[in-house]
C-alpha cells in the first residue's frame, strides 16, 4: 500500500511515536547534575591570596577593572567575583578579575571580555592565543587589545567550563554540550587579568609572569578551581568533585 493510501489513524499514531521518542531522547540527554569543582565553600576572596612572590594588592589606588555588568546582572549570573590590582616588585601593576559561576546553561553562562569590553564602548583589536606555563601544567590563554580613547589594555584570561580549561567561545560551547551529554551541567570561571600599556609585548609577558606565579602560590585545591584536574584523562566519577542534584 503506498504512503497516499495510509489510513489517518495510522500516521496519527506513527506521528505520536516520533514525539514520544523524541521526549525520551530529550530526557535522557538533559543534564541533571552539577558539576561544581571540588566544593561550594571555597571562597575566592580568602583562596586568592593577597601577596604572593613579590606581587601584593595595591591598597592605595581605585582599581580600573572593566565589570562591565551592572551588579544586580553580575549576582544572577556568578555565585562570586573577585576584583583587585596588584603591584610587583617593580612597581608594575596588574588588574585581575575572577568570576566563577555554579551551572553554565543557557543565559547563565559566563560572558567572554570581547562581548563585555564592546557592550562598554571599547573596540577590541589584536588577539591570539599563548600559554602559561606552571610547573608541569600548561594553561591555554586568549590575548586581546581593548582600545577606547587613549587608554589602550592588553587582556590575558582563560575559562574554565567543568574540568576544560578554553580560550574561545567556540570550545566554550563545545565543552558545556559534551558534558551536558554526559548528564552534568558544568560550573564555570573567567579569570581575567590586564594591563593599561600602550607597549603590548612587555604587558603580555608581565601578565603570564603574573599568572604563573599566582598558579604556583596557590594551595593545590584553589588551583584545581582555577584550572580544573591537571591530567586530561580526569573523569567526575574518580575525583574529589561535588555532584548535587539541581
Amino acid at each position: 500500500m503506498s504512503a497516499a493510501f495510509v489510513p489517518s489513524w495510522k500516521r496519527a499514531t506513527a506521528a505520536l511515536a516520533l514525539m514520544l521518542g523524541a521526549v525520551v531522547l530529550a530526557q535522557a540527554f538533559t543534564p541533571r547534575a552539577r558539576l561544581a569543582a571540588l566544593s561550594s565553600d571555597l571562597k575566592l576572596e580568602t583562596a586568592i591570596p593577597r601577596a604572593f612572590a613579590g606581587w601584593r594588592v595595591d591598597n592605595g589606588t581605585v582599581a580600573q577593572v572593566i565589570n562591565p555588568q551592572q551588579v544586580a546582572l553580575l549576582n544572577t549570573l556568578y555565585a562570586q567575583t573577585l576584583t583587585r590590582t596588584y603591584v610587583g616588585p617593580a612597581g608594575e601593576r596588574v588588574m585581575l578579575s575572577i568570576a566563577y559561576g555554579a551551572a553554565q546553561a543557557g543565559e547563565l553562562e559566563l560572558h567572554r571580555p570581547e562581548v563585555c569590553y564592546v557592550a562598554q564602548g571599547f573596540q577590541i583589536r589584536g588577539g591570539g592565543h599563548a600559554a602559561v606555563q606552571a610547573d608541569a601544567t600548561r594553561v591555554p590563554v586568549q590575548r586581546l587589545l581593548a582600545s577606547l580613547g587613549p587608554r589602550s589594555e592588553p587582556i590575558s584570561y582563560w575559562m574554565r567550563v567543568g574540568d576544560d580549561v578554553i580560550p574561545s567561545g567556540m570550545q566554550q560551547q563545545v565543552s558545556r554540550l559534551k558534558q551536558g551529554m554526559r548528564g552534568w551541567i558544568p560550573d564555570g570561571l573567567l579569570f581575567r587579568v590586564s594591563t593599561i600599556a600602550s607597549d603590548t609585548a612587555p604587558a603580555y609577558a608581565m601578565q603570564e609572569r603574573f599568572m604563573a606565579d599566582l598558579l604556583q602560590s596557590v594551595d593545590p585545591r584553589t588551583r584545581r578551581f582555577l584550572i580544573g584536574p591537571v591530567s586530561p584523562s580526569h573523569s567526575p566519577a574518580d575525583a574529589s568533585v561535588a555532584a548535587t542534584a539541581p
